[in-house]
């Protein structure tokens, strides 16, 4: 790949005419790369001279998983406008106050999702559009700003993550050959296109001419099989949460994957064998985080001794740094600081978390991890990280070995301050269907055997549903207010 001095989307519709599919959605619509390329020239316009839209002008994209997704997307970088990724599924009051925060006055959405003082333009524009018009390719800096994604973080409030024209080459230089993406892949990518791992999947698709496959709507399991087995689909990318959901229909099987990514969460041992004893395939564990755009780390091993999120891509720098600033040693832990071609450059109008997140040419992931055999291993976030009886304790340490209980299907570990103000461990958890002879003390005494006593929740609450964010990550900030 050579953008230097192009335009991305100037440069997928140029370098490929054919009549090779390029997309196709779960609704059984289908676009080539040559319809590709009318329609980004066309809707382009349809937006330079209908709508008035100027470089730099934010237009958020709030549409399905749907051939027009990438059109609208690809009409926006090709004349300089930043397209503002919108999870589908966002409530329209936060929409409202994204847009606010972006200075973003145009929305493409379908009909029925209108919104009040925004330019509201149609999605069924993005197909039907005509218009021929002569309009150049933007002229951008590799460091200017183009496309906007979201963080939720934490704590439930997004940010307005900034990336740069140039992440698109120079993601492709450091991590295409290890995503391993040729011609002749056909993609399902069940992870989200506003989602920072789906939207480099369509990179990776577009720049070696591949084959995508997008899922409209909630990617239900019975979904995901008929699309695998009705196009002979050879490498998806999920999160391990759909994933272990695909693992209950054991009457399934996915016989043309050659290749399973797995991302947006750590892949335990426990899903990873999981996956392995009913499908027999391959896993691509993919680490990484918004700021950075797509991946850090890559486990592909089919043994797992220990739990990890494989090693550092080759062409990213890496440190990880202790509470005193000093680098660690080997299996201390500590903050992950990342440096990488393709991160984003700010968080929009937050001047306080940019200068907490992005640190000169250094990104802190707020991750904590060590480093063991020159593979990353995941404890938590820092600020899941829990202090009891004066011994840092990770929650995702102790979500694991409650998860290979059989009768547990999913469960979320968060510290709870007592009466006299000292942190304890709770833990909620979500029974399988085969619960019937579920026996609480065998799960206290079960653990008990696997974790140090100050490590066991002093409290394990049985309950209907774990509290997940917009992207299906646990809302940890939320599961001390569920009742014990």
């Amino acid at each position: 790949m050579n953008i230097s001095k192009n335009n991305f989307a100037n440069w997928v519709i140029n370098k490929n005419s054919s009549d090779k599919i390029f997309c196709v959605d779960s609704l059984g619509n289908s676009i080539s790369y040559k319809d590709l390329g009318n329609k980004v020239r066309s809707f382009s316009s349809v937006l330079k001279h209908i709508f008035n839209i100027q470089p730099q002008q934010r237009v958020g994209i709030y549409i399905d998983d749907t051939i027009e997704w990438p059109v609208a997307f690809l009409s926006c970088i090709y004349i300089g406008a930043n397209p503002l990724l919108l999870y589908k599924n966002l409530l329209k009051k936060d929409v409202k106050k994204i847009c606010s925060l972006a200075d973003c006055k145009i929305i493409i959405s379908k009909p029925t999702d209108k919104f009040e003082n925004i330019v509201n333009i149609d999605n069924l524009f993005i197909l039907s559009s005509s218009d021929n018009s002569d309009v150049p390719p933007y002229k951008f800096h590799k460091d200017e700003m183009c496309w906007w994604a979201l963080s939720s973080g934490s704590t439930g409030e997004y940010k307005c993550i900034v990336n740069r024209h140039g992440s698109f080459e120079d993601l492709y230089t450091v991590a295409n050959e290890r995503v391993g993406i040729t011609k002749n892949s056909k993609v399902l990518c069940v992870a989200k296109m506003a989602f920072a791992w789906g939207l480099a999947h369509l990179m990776w698709v577009l720049s070696n001419n591949a084959t995508l496959f997008l899922i409209a709507g909630v990617p239900a399991p019975t979904i995901i099989f008929k699309m695998l087995h009705q196009h002979n689909i050879t490498m998806i990318c999920l999160s391990p949460y759909i994933l272990n959901a695909m693992c209950k229909k054991k009457d399934q099987t996915i016989p043309s994957i050659t290749k399973i990514i797995s991302s947006g969460e750590p892949l335990s041992k426990h899903i990873r064998n999981k996956v392995k004893n009913t499908f027999n395939k391959k896993i691509f564990d993919g680490y990484g985080t918004s700021e950075i755009w797509s991946a850090i780390s890559i486990q592909e091993e089919d043994n797992v001794s220990f739990d990890n999120i494989g090693s550092v891509i080759t062409g990213i720098d890496y440190k990880i740094i202790n509470e005193k600033g000093v680098k660690c040693k080997e299996e201390e832990p500590g903050e992950l600081y990342i440096k990488h071609p393709a991160q984003a450059l700010m968080y929009w109008k937050d001047k306080k978390s940019t200068y907490k997140t992005f640190r000169g040419d250094w990104v802190r992931t707020g991750d904590k991890v060590f480093e063991k055999e020159n593979k990353l291993v995941f404890l938590s976030r820092l600020d899941d990280i829990l202090k009891i009886k004066g011994l840092f304790v990770s929650p995702v340490e102790i979500e694991n070995v409650i998860l290979n209980y059989p009768q547990v299907e999913s469960c979320v570990v968060s510290g709870t301050k007592n009466s006299d103000g000292l942190m304890t461990i709770h833990g909620f958890i979500v029974l399988s269907k085969n619960n019937k002879n579920f026996d609480l003390k065998l799960l206290k005494k079960y653990m008990k055997e696997e974790l140090p006593a100050e490590k066991i929740p002093i409290h394990i609450n049985i309950i209907g549903e774990i509290p997940r964010t917009i992207n299906n990550k646990i809302k940890r900030n939320y599961s001390v207010d569920l009742k014990v």
